[in-house]
């Protein structure tokens, strides 16, 4: 005969939010409250566990409440496992559809897991201030000004392609400085006009001071621009897992 444990047991009849995946074996969780205070905890099956916590309904609300809440518990994580991340509002039925999921999506799972072990994700976004830095390239370079019978759309055309070449070795010599101490990087598309940079960076969690350090350097000598350094994250930049589970069947 199997007995159920009390958590089983009082999450009978309610949809299951996961957070993210570890490792089965990967140690115990520190205690933690999820989405409207419920308890998280780890749903195991095939070598692998999902981090989930009992929610109401069929779908989570994404208020700034239950999307901190989901961040938090993520970070939490982070700091001691390593973790397959999961994106906001992603909710299941019940504890068999999570093990479901986890039985059909065992192999890209685990091998995300073994690509991300040990390693977090470091973010960092670059921005331009526009005056300052045409006054920084005109001060090194005169020869850009705008001459006595030259257009202004011209000059303008040659000054932009100038800022363009500069930020450019600027950007380009930041990455350089940094991807020796990283696994892996990424670059999403800059949001907005003012931002030159958007970037992510996969780091082993050993080296996280190093690069840490090693950023606080490098953006010391570029003081044209405006920098937004955040981290340690969740490697979600890093994992293309598509969590698509087939309704679970039922006897006839």
């Amino acid at each position: 005969m199997t007995t159920k444990t009390q958590a089983e047991s009082s999450s009978e009849g309610r949809a299951h939010y996961l957070y993210g995946i570890v490792h089965e074996d990967g140690g115990g969780l520190p205690e933690l409250a999820g989405l409207g205070d419920a308890p998280v905890r780890l749903v195991r099956e095939g070598g692998l566990a999902a981090l989930v916590s009992d929610v109401p309904g069929p779908r989570a609300v994404p208020t700034r409440a239950n999307l901190l809440m989901h961040q938090r518990v993520t970070e939490a994580v982070v700091r001691e496992h390593t973790l397959v991340p999961v994106a906001f509002g992603t909710v299941l039925p019940s504890e068999e559809r999570v093990r479901e999921l986890l039985r059909v999506a065992r192999a890209p799972l685990s091998r995300a897991l073994s690509e991300l072990e040990g390693r977090v994700e470091m973010g960092l976004k670059v921005y331009c201030h526009g005056d300052a830095l045409t006054r920084r390239l005109l001060e090194a370079r005169p020869e850009l000004a705008r001459g006595p019978s030259e257009l202004e759309e011209d000059h303008e055309t040659r000054l932009e392609a100038a800022l363009h070449d500069y930020t450019r070795k600027d950007l380009d010599g930041l990455k350089a400085g940094l991807r020796p101490l990283a696994e892996a990087t990424h670059e999403a598309p800059p949001l907005g006009e003012r931002m030159m940079l958007n970037a992510a960076w996969l780091v082993d969690r050993t080296r996280v001071a190093a690069f840490e350090a090693r950023v606080h350097s490098l953006v010391a000598r570029l003081d044209a621009y405006t920098f937004r350094f955040t981290g340690p994250w969740p490697a979600y930049s890093f994992v293309d897992v598509r969590l698509d589970v087939e309704p679970a069947s039922t006897a006839p």
